[in-house]
């Protein structure tokens, strides 16, 4: 048996094994069917497989079987046929109870026991498995800090809480034991976009230090999109039409239905997967507050600029002066007296996406917009056609890699796909 679902569990060390390397397939789904009794197939002969360490998103319409799917992981919902493996071993072989114990559960609205307080809601699972009060409440409070709730919040109860925040706890507890496997059905559906995009981004971030095997249910493509490692768009019976990458997803969906399902603007969320590092960035439009206007004003001219992007004595941006506005100045002025449209807001060259670049272009008074180093000082600016050229150059080396995917040498040598791109916990920023 494997030691993931093993029948006694006194201690974290005798329930959880060494963590298995990513890339290892975790879960199996192996022809799996749930039939009820009135004749409904929510799942029909589901075949999936999800490797440790990812985030495996199901998305798709109400009614399509994807929370039946995650609630067969751990046995609240039975097959009718085929078998679902948990790191090589039939679950239907290990007690429900020591089953689920092994595995993190995080529910809608975060299923709290009303009458326990925080730490003690947090506490339940090491409770359970034979951990002593003390040392039960201590991971309790370690993990409150974990998931960013304020210690203070410990003795309280749930309804002393905000959504935002039970929803926190409800991780805290999922991951009170450290097991391998996070199963979270429809996480933060029950909250506000704002708290809803902030639990994401935490998510993001206690992924990338975790690597816990997570399968996320989801109606919300936007939030698959974000969080999911790979995604599993399922038809309506219960039936996948695609599993993906985000990236692949959203650049070539497999057929009509998933393009519907996807929305009419997945080119421009296909943005988010392609680095701002390839955008060729311009600095001739580029000067500062104390240069001369008319030195400025002859710098516009020989970069054929409507607008020149005026910094600070730290390279810092201050605003767009028009060279108009330049000519009209007294003679003897400097730049930085020039009547100043704001910037706009700027985009991370290493960090950012070249989603986050196409929006600060657009939001940009000028049509320009500035990127900047991790001091937040001026590299350059960019414009609709530089943006364009990056855009191409990208699809260009996407498809490349695709050609070369079959040469396992000429792919070593391209690197691995999803390493081209802002890393996944810096994405979730923009």
């Amino acid at each position: 048996m494997s030691p993931l679902i093993a029948p006694e569990l006194s201690e974290l060390s005798a329930a959880m094994p060494p963590r298995a390397p990513e890339g290892h397939v975790l879960i199996s789904f192996e022809s799996v069917t749930k039939r009820y009794a009135d004749g409904t197939v929510a799942v029909d002969n589901l075949s999936l497989e999800i490797p440790a360490g990812q985030t495996m998103v199901l998305v798709g319409p109400s009614g399509c079987g994807k929370t039946t799917s995650l609630r067969m992981i751990n046995r609240l919902i039975e097959p009718s046929s085929g078998r679902i493996l948990l790191d090589g071993s039939d679950i239907t072989r290990s007690n429900p109870d020591q089953l689920r114990r092994g595995i993190g559960y995080v529910i809608q609205q975060s299923g709290l026991f009303p009458h326990r307080t925080i730490e003690d809601n947090i506490a339940t699972v090491p409770l359970l498995i034979g951990w002593g009060k003390g040392k039960s409440r201590g991971r309790a409070r370690e993990l409150m800090q974990l998931v960013g709730l304020d210690p203070a919040l410990a003795r309280r109860y749930p309804h002393q809480l905000s959504g935002g925040q039970q929803q926190r706890v409800g991780v805290a507890r999922a991951l009170a034991a450290d097991p391998p496997v996070l199963l979270m059905d429809e996480p933060f559906s029950a909250v506000d976009p704002i708290v809803r995009a902030n639990l994401q981004d935490e998510l993001i971030r206690l992924q990338a230090s975790l690597h816990k095997t997570i399968v996320l249910v989801t109606h919300d493509v936007e939030e698959a999109i974000k969080v999911g490692d790979q995604v599993a768009v399922f038809r309506p019976g219960g039936v996948i039409a695609q599993i993906d990458t985000p990236q692949q997803l959203l650049g070539s969906p497999a057929d009509a239905y998933v393009e519907n399902f996807l929305g009419f603007d997945r080119g421009i969320r296909r943005l988010s997967f392609l680095a701002a590092s390839g955008l060729e960035l311009d600095d001739t439009a580029v000067v500062a507050q104390d240069l001369p206007a008319a030195r400025a004003l002859q710098v516009a001219r020989q970069a054929g600029a409507s607008w020149l992007l005026v910094l600070d004595t730290d390279r810092r941006p201050r605003g767009w002066a028009a060279a108009d506005e330049l000519a009209s100045l007294r003679a003897g002025a400097r730049t930085g007296e020039a009547r100043l449209l704001p910037y706009g807001h700027t985009f991370g060259v290493r960090t950012d996406s070249l989603r986050a670049a196409l929006d600060a272009t657009v939001l940009s008074p000028t049509g320009h917009a500035a990127g900047v180093d991790d001091d937040g000082r001026v590299v350059g600016i960019t414009s609709y056609e530089r943006l364009r050229a990056a855009i191409q150059a990208a699809d260009m080396a996407a498809g490349t890699a695709a050609d070369t995917a079959v040469d396992p040498a000429a792919s070593t040598a391209a690197g691995p796909g999803r390493g081209s791109v802002p890393d996944r916990a810096g994405q979730a920023a923009r």
